[in-house]
């Protein structure tokens, strides 16, 4: 149990009684609190509040301490807090490797303990991730600590404003028009229909996945759900929540797929649905390797499908963001500018930019002089 000095004062302009209070710590800490009585200074004299009131104050107060002190200080415990508060979380799931292994290497640690060292020596242990990966460690590490803070168990967080250095920005490296043809020529059944929808949409795996027979309309595709690691949630943002064009070249791979499917779902194994793009990984591999192309990953169909709307010039930037779901069309730009292949040198150089203005232009200058 914790030791506590008490005092009742009298804050000038406030209309209650207010208790100032010093907690000693067992490592020596001393901590200073104030809190309201809620008891009015009209209704109870100063007598009466350190006489009556404190004794009861000092009793409930010092089993709060005492078992706010027996709380568990290993990283473990507030790690499982951390997990129950996140569990709701979209991309909680898609992490969880990540998060299990983090409190592997910490779970026995009083969290009091853990060092900024600590934290940064564990992080450089990793020699075969990226950057990127590493933050979902260190956020985790973070997250949890932070909790302890909440909890009052840690005064600061270790893990607060670690930075790596600046990496290089992962190459987008879409299929050429040869590849998707091979693609789509050696590939067969149910994963053919998944290539073709994937790159003639440029859907995400978890909303192909996610796909009914019922989001299937003449002239449209309804995006509203999202499937992975088993797990049916809708889209990745708002924005992803969309309808998007049946194009005619697409239409085949569905009907297809149509006529395989026995569930609900577009997609499924065995009468249930598909619940990771994973599933198809063994099959990725072995196409990748029958057309004799580089090897990327799964995703660049909607890679491909992106730089291929660019580059027909059939498209505005703001149509093809609504059709994949960006969130803006800053994102097109900033991520597939470098695709469109020389459409400054396509544009109309016949179109005299001035030939509208230049006689009001003139006129406005004979006027001024």
């Amino acid at each position: 149990m914790q030791n506590i000095k008490v005092s009742i004062i009298n804050r000038e302009n406030r209309k209650y009684w207010y208790v100032m209070y010093y907690v000693y710590f067992e490592n020596s800490v001393v901590k200073k609190f104030e809190e309201s009585t809620k008891v009015l200074k009209t209704e109870k004299t100063l007598k009466y509040m350190q006489t009556q009131y404190l004794s009861p104050w000092i009793a409930r107060k010092q089993e709060e301490l005492n078992i706010k002190t027996n709380v568990s200080k290993k990283f473990s415990y507030f790690y499982e807090k951390y997990l129950k508060l996140h569990e709701e979380d979209k991309s909680f799931h898609n992490r969880i490797y990540v998060y299990r292994k983090v409190n592997d290497f910490f779970k026995d640690f009083d969290i009091n303990k853990i060092t900024r060292l600590m934290v940064k020596e564990y992080l450089s242990s990793f020699d075969n991730i990226k950057d990127r990966t590493k933050k979902d460690y260190l956020s985790c590490i973070k997250s949890v600590i932070d909790i302890a803070m909440d909890a009052e168990i840690v005064n600061k967080n270790v893990a607060t404003d670690i930075t790596f250095k600046a990496s290089e920005k992962e190459l987008i490296h879409p299929f050429s028009t040869d590849e998707v043809s091979l693609l789509l020529e050696k590939s067969h059944g149910m994963f053919r229909n998944y290539l073709g929808i994937a790159l003639h949409t440029g859907m995400r795996s978890g909303e192909i996945l996610g796909l009914m027979h019922q989001d299937i309309l003449n002239d449209r595709i309804t995006i509203k759900r999202s499937i992975s690691k088993g797990r049916i949630t809708t889209p990745k943002t708002i924005g992803s929540i969309r309808d998007i064009p049946m194009f005619e070249a697409v239409k085949p791979f569905i009907e297809s797929q149509g006529k395989l499917s026995k569930s609900l779902y577009l997609f499924e194994h065995d009468g249930v649905f598909i619940k990771d793009a994973s599933f198809f990984k063994r099959r990725w591999h072995q196409l990748v390797e029958d057309c004799g192309i580089e090897y990327r990953k799964l995703y660049s169909t909607r890679h491909t499908f992106i730089t291929a709307m660019l580059n027909s010039g059939k498209f505005k930037i703001m149509e093809i963001a609504a059709i994949v779901g960006h969130t803006s069309p800053e994102m097109i730009i900033k991520n597939y500018a470098g695709f469109i292949k020389d459409s400054h040198l396509k544009v109309d150089t016949s179109i005299d930019l001035f030939k509208n203005v230049s006689d009001t232009f003139s006129d406005t200058l004979k006027i001024k002089i």
